[in-house]
């Protein structure tokens, strides 16, 4: 990352756990506004990384679905209008939020 055009702070990281029963995360962030922050997930385990297109097992190795607004993120193991038969994301990661300036 360049600092030289923009600065940046992180607000909060944390492990994002799916592999368990845990159906959803919503983290209070204060200060985080979706204008200037942004909210990534990053895998921590080999196994959470699909293979290839057709591993059978994606829906299993999916990132979490995201939504943001001020002051909180929540984190779904799964896209909220997907059938109760949709396999959830099993996947361990960290995520971090950041604010960014220029």
């Amino acid at each position: 990352m360049d600092t030289n055009s923009f600065t940046y702070q992180v607000l909060w990281q944390g492990v994002i756990d799916f592999s368990g029963t845990v159906p959803s995360y919503t983290i209070a962030i204060p200060g985080f506004n979706p204008a200037n922050c942004v909210f990534m997930i990053i895998p921590t385990r080999a196994q959470d990384v699909q293979s290839s297109e057709a591993d059978g097992s994606g829906n299993q190795k999916s990132y979490p679905y995201v939504t943001t607004s001020a002051g909180q993120v929540v984190v779904l193991p799964k896209n909220p209008s997907a059938g109760a038969a949709t396999i959830q994301s099993r996947v361990v990661a960290k995520g971090y939020a950041i604010r960014y300036s220029t």
